[in-house]
């Protein structure tokens, strides 16, 4: 997902099938796209596409930088649901003595 124009463009054409969460590697995310685009007979679909056409425009009139900085934060879409808990800081116990 380094190419910025790519993924914009990808997102703007296949969003509702899940295309951008596959080259982000968000496999989870994908699929359930997929399926709940056929199991609504498209209708969160259509859904997804409208808001991956909003997504990729403003992907397109990112900088570099920005692009950078917010790639693993850009997803629009049902489901937008994180499957994986955020990473927390390690808890170590100290011993009082």
């Amino acid at each position: 997902m380094e190419n910025k124009v790519l993924f914009g463009v990808m997102t703007i054409i296949f969003n509702s099938v899940g295309v951008p969460c596959f080259m982000a590697g968000k496999v989870k995310e994908g699929v359930w796209r997929i399926v709940l685009a056929f199991v609504t007979c498209g209708v969160i679909g259509f859904i997804n596409e409208i808001m991956g056409i909003i997504m990729g425009i403003k992907i397109l009139c990112m900088s570099d930088e920005e692009f950078a900085a917010k790639k693993n934060e850009m997803f629009m879409g049902i489901p937008a649901v994180k499957f994986a808990p955020a990473p927390e800081a390690e808890k170590t116990e100290d011993s009082a003595e």
